[in-house]
Formats: structure tokens, sequence, C-alpha cells
């Protein structure tokens, strides 16, 4: 122990830089004070609470601190992940105590209302990754979190949300550090609203930075939010030349009647893509989306390494083809729900590209039959009520060497 004592700072700090788990942390924290004084930074940067005791101690760990005139233990905290269900009240009593908070997660925050959150951003100004599940929250607190947080928030993620709707795009269009954006499951359409989809299409595609976008729901179509809809301002100066221009499609490995249905905007190989450095994408449903909307993507999307697709009617095999010829780098492909994909599609689509990693294929019309040169470990496979087998995802390394 008397060498320990007399180790460099310096030293004591990388040591405790590759301590992995909690608990020894801890145990280092209890060897003396200069390894206490390294630890506990360390120790309080990321919480998380899996349940209500948990919480209450951290809370109260916190409010215990606070008096201290150096260094109280909220100021070390950078990222909360908090898992149970909490109220209003026992969200701003622990939010009030984490100052420099960067990484916030509230994942069952059913009870959590605008009542608490249009109050978060004062508590943490500095607040650049969000994650709310469940909650009730409405467009309040969306217009709290643009005055105090649209310059630094990257990263934003609603689930099962309900109480937004459409207008929350024209609040987040402020959000120009913005770079990664999901909402799942929110039933924007069911709230009052004065936007309509296409404006909330507008609206997020005018965010500059973006390269993760993800927007999911079951009831209602998503297509509009595909980026390569124009922005407001060119789609009202290409109103005028829209009846003259004929679509073409980027010089392409396939015939030239290869794709018969053009998309609704016509695409030029000089027009830019709507987010330049978008590299996950992911839309569902979008039950009118079909094989050309899907190329303009690719085509105008070179930098895609994860490409998702949900309840297509129309899309087909051609879109998985254009994945593989267009997109050298994709690791993940997800056309779940679209039903006129094929195993053979699928199964030229993991040949051709070698980074490929996952393929997502629930359908219900691709069996294990249709790869049976294939080890079924490298398969997940779900099994129907009447006792038929069907794969739902695929792992590219079942076909390297075919």
């Amino acid at each position: 122990m008397n060498h320990l004592d007399h180790l460099p700072s310096e030293l004591i700090s990388v040591i405790l830089n590759h301590v992995d788990k909690t608990c020894d942390l801890y145990t280092c924290a209890l060897i003396n004070k200069t390894f206490y004084k390294h630890a506990t930074p360390l120790l309080w940067e990321h919480l998380e609470s899996p349940d209500d005791h948990t919480l209450s101690y951290m809370t109260a760990g916190l409010e215990s601190s606070s008096s201290l005139r150096s260094n109280p233990l909220g100021e070390f905290v950078h990222s909360v992940s908090i898992r149970n269900e909490l109220s209003d009240d026992e969200l701003l009593t622990f939010i009030k105590h984490v100052p420099q908070l960067n990484d916030l997660s509230l994942e069952a925050a059913d009870y959590i209302t605008d009542d608490s959150f249009e109050h978060v951003p004062l508590y943490v100004p500095h607040l650049t990754r969000l994650y709310i599940g469940n909650s009730s929250i409405t467009q309040l607190s969306i217009e709290a979190m643009r005055r105090h947080w649209y310059r630094q928030l990257n990263h934003l993620e609603f689930k099962f949300c309900e109480g937004l709707n459409y207008e929350l795009f024209s609040e987040l269009r402020q959000f120009t550090a913005l770079t990664s954006l999901a909402i799942s499951y929110c039933r924007l359409e069911n709230n009052n609203t004065i936007d309509t989809i296409q404006d909330a299409a507008w609206n997020v595609m005018a965010l500059p930075n973006i390269t993760s976008f993800r927007i999911m729901d079951c009831f209602f179509n998503c297509t509009p939010f595909l980026p390569i809809t124009p922005n407001v301002q060119q789609q009202q100066q290409q109103q005028q030349q829209q009846q003259q221009q004929e679509w073409r499609i980027l010089p392409t490995l396939f015939p030239e009647d290869y794709f018969d249905d053009p998309p609704s905007t016509p695409i030029t190989p000089q027009q830019q893509p709507v987010w330049p450095y978008l590299t996950h994408f992911f839309l569902g449903s979008c039950r009118d989306l079909t094989d050309a909307m899907a190329l303009a993507l690719i085509q105008s999307h070179p930098h895609l390494v994860d490409l998702g697709f949900y309840c297509s009617e129309m899309m087909t095999d051609k879109t998985l083809d254009a994945i593989a010829t267009h997109l050298p780098n994709i690791v993940n492909v997800d056309v779940e729900a679209v039903t006129k994909i094929t195993a053979a599609g699928v199964r030229r689509l993991i040949q051709q590209c070698p980074k490929l990693a996952t393929v997502g294929c629930n359908n219900g019309d691709i069996y294990p039959s249709d790869f049976d040169d294939v080890n079924p470990s490298s398969m997940e496979i779900r099994h129907k009520i009447t006792g038929v087998s069907y794969v739902t995802r695929l792992y590219g390394e079942a076909f390297r060497g075919y």
C-alpha cells in the first residue's frame, strides 16, 4: 500500500480508465484518498437505474453531496439511463442535481408529462442526446427543447410518445446540429395539427447534417419522408419546369426499361442529395414505395451502410439488385413485410455485397428450404401457428465462398 501512495496522479488515472467493472472501481476507490479522488468521477459519470430503489439511492446520494463546496457528485454525471417508471416529481428532483448531463434516456416515461419536461432543459442546458419512450409529452415540451437545446442537440429519439403530432418537425427544423433522428410508433396523425405529413417531411429534410434517420409507424404511410423530395424552396423553383422535365435514371448497370415507374420528382445527375452524409435510413410503413423511388434514394446517398424498408406492397427484387450495385459498403438491409421480394433476390444481394452482415426478410414467404445449402445457425427462423417455418433474418457469412 505504501508504494501505491507514491504513484503519480497521471498513472492512477490511466489505471482506472482501464477498469471496466463498476464493482472493481468501487474497490479502487477504497485504496486511498488519491484513488478515491480519481475513481469517484468515473463511478458517477454514467448512471443506470433499472428500478425505483436504485433511482431513489442515486437521488439521495446526489442530494447529500450537493452542499459540498467543491465537486458535488452531480458535476461528474454525464450520462443517465432510467429504465424504470418515474413520476414528474421524481424526474425533477433527480435532474436538478446533474447540470453537466449530456445524454439522457427515459425508457419507461409513462408518467412523464409536460409538467416536468418543460423544465428539464433549464436544469441540463448542455444535453446532446435524448431518448424518450412511452411518454405523453406534447408540443409544449418540444418548444421548450427548441428554446434551450437547438444549438447542440445531435441525437433525438421518441418511441411510443403518442401526444406528438406533425408540428413536431417544424420545431425540429431549428435543431441544426441534429445528426440522428428516430421516431417510432408515435401515431403522429392522430392529433390535430395545422401541418400535414408533407409539411413534416419538408421540415425534416431541411436539417443539413442528418446521418441517421428512422421513422416507423404501422398506421400511416411514411413514404413522404423518403429523402428524394426537394425542400420547399426547391419545389417552388421546379414547379414551373416540372411538366417539361422527363425523369432520367442515373447511369446504372440496368437496362433502360428496368424501372418502369419513375418517382414523382425528377432526378437528374446534377441534383444534390437531401442528406449528403446519410449512412443509416429506415422507412416504414411505406406501402406505395416503388423500386424507382428506392433507386433514387440509393443513387443519391452512396454512403448508406444500413438501409431498411418496412411494409412496401410494390417494392421487388429490383431494389435489392440496386443496393448491390450502388452501395458497396452496405452492412445491414431490412426489408421486413416487403411481400414481393424473393429468396433468389436475397441470395443475390448477399453474394454481391462483401461487407453485408445481415438481411432482415420477415415476409412469411421465404422458407428455410430456400437456403438448404446454408447452415441453419446462419438463419433466424420463426414458426407460424400452422407449423410452417419462415426466415426472418439471414447472416451474410452464410454465403461467403458460395
